[in-house]
C-alpha cells in the first residue's frame, strides 16, 4: 500500500502538476521515521493551480488515492 501510494504521487501527481503549468513540482520521499511523502509545486498564479485542482484527471487521482491514506494536508503560500 505504501508502495502503491509513492508511486501515485511520484509518477501520477508530479506529471499532472508539471502539465497543468505547474514551474515546477518536488516529490519528498518518504523517510524510514517519517512513512509520510509530500509534493511541493509552485505555480504562477492562483488560477492555473485552480483549473488543476479542479480537473477531471487531479480529482479523479484525489479520490483513487483517498482509501490508503489517513489525511490530505493542501497549504498555498501566496507571494508578492
Amino acid at each position: 500500500m505504501e508502495e502503491q501510494l509513492r508511486e501515485m504521487g511520484r509518477d501520477v501527481l508530479i506529471p499532472i502538476n508539471k502539465e497543468s503549468g505547474s514551474m515546477n513540482a518536488y516529490f519528498l520521499e518518504p523517510k524510514d521515521d517519517n512513512l509520510s511523502f509530500g509534493v511541493v509545486s509552485i505555480w504562477s498564479d492562483k488560477e492555473t493551480l485552480d483549473t488543476m485542482k479542479n480537473s477531471e484527471r487531479y480529482r479523479t487521482l484525489i479520490q483513487n488515492m483517498s482509501p490508503l491514506i489517513k489525511s490530505l494536508t493542501d497549504r498555498l503560500y501566496l507571494t508578492r
